[in-house]
């Protein structure tokens, strides 16, 4: 099983993002130990052996044994908690059974996770997925940052040192609170527990609530714009075109490497600095002028439409919002199911 798991990391078929964890994962497989495949616990997945006595059950001392009066009892041990959870990408799409689910959804595409995890779930996930299926369970590993505590200590519910994050998503919401984790997830570091970053996603969600009742202010009342790429007029609009075109490719190519951190810092500063910041501020003159005010507000439009996209994985909650209420023909009904902008 070691061997499975081990090529399958060789040759590529599973990868670490970021690769250096790659060595905790070979460092266990190359130093095999006897595993207990089961615990004496109450709570768990019961082993599904059963004992067939040669001679009629007595009654058990142990309250635990499932007895039956053809002599059958049932064992009493439970599978180890890492041994059922090992067996999770395949056993809850009906497998051994050939399902639907099955045939659709396995092998899945990405695993997050943690670090301290790589040996007790990551490598046993791949090598009984290998064994049992054929199939490696997933193509991507992620291995996320900790968040630590702002003095760098492990985060404890004992020691009261945890943040819960229903409290802070009812203080400053669930887009800033995400917005907040994203924004300081830069790589595999770990993170020390910043909440002045949730604050600043609270300031950011109100940024773009109010670029877009500005949007939406100077297209009320006029024809539902299309959502093609308007041809710029202005040097203002060519710039800020091109910078939108900029920020797209490159917090694609963050997002293909699961560098989120990287993606957000760029959108946000694409979102809050080239289009409020200046080219806001430059369509307000424009829009005075008849000769340039129906290209401006299609590029005011359009910008603000390409960059709900860009968000809504960050921010899905405000920027569906927004998308609900903007005028654009053949929109989809939900921003969910847009195509990312190309």
């Amino acid at each position: 099983l070691a061997g499975l798991a081990s090529d399958a990391v060789k040759k590529k078929k599973v990868i670490f993002h970021p690769k250096r964890w790659e060595k905790i994962y070979f460092d266990w497989l190359k130093q095999v130990r006897d595993w207990p495949i089961s615990r004496q616990l109450w709570w768990g997945q019961k082993i599904p052996v059963d004992l067939v006595r040669s001679q009629t059950p007595k009654a058990s001392a142990d309250p635990r044994a499932d007895q039956t009066s053809n002599g059958v009892e049932g064992v009493e041990n439970i599978f180890d908690t890492w041994f059922s959870s090992a067996l999770w990408p395949f056993a809850t799409l009906g497998w051994p059974q050939k399902t639907k689910d099955f045939k659709n959804f396995y092998p899945t595409s990405v695993l997050s996770t943690a670090r301290d995890i790589i040996n007790l779930w990551v490598a046993r996930m791949i090598f009984s997925g290998l064994e049992f299926t054929g199939q490696e369970p997933f193509r991507d590993v992620i291995i996320h940052a900790t968040i630590l505590t702002k003095d760098g200590k492990r985060m404890s519910k004992s020691l009261g040192t945890g943040v819960d994050p229903i409290d802070l998503i009812n203080r400053y919401g669930a887009d800033a609170t995400r917005f907040g984790l994203i924004w300081q997830a830069m790589g595999g570091q770990d993170i020390h527990w910043a909440e002045e970053h949730v604050v600043a996603g609270k300031k950011f969600a109100n940024k773009i609530l109010n670029a877009a009742r500005f949007v939406l202010l100077q297209t009320a009342g006029g024809r539902r714009q299309t959502a093609k790429r308007p041809k710029p007029a202005t040097p203002e609009d060519q710039k800020v075109l091109k910078e939108l075109e900029k920020v797209k490719k490159e917090a694609e190519k963050n997002i293909e490497k699961y560098e989120f951190g990287q993606a957000l810092h760029k959108i946000y500063d694409f979102f809050w600095h080239e289009f409020c910041d200046s080219y806001l501020e430059a369509s307000k003159n424009h829009l005075l002028d008849k000769q340039i005010k129906k290209s401006t507000e299609q590029v005011l439009i359009y910008t603000l439409f390409e960059s709900l996209k860009l968000l809504h994985p960050f921010m899905p909650f405000i920027t569906e919002e927004i998308w609900s209420h903007l005028p654009l023909k053949n929109k989809n009904k939900l921003l969910l199911t847009e195509l990312w902008p190309h």
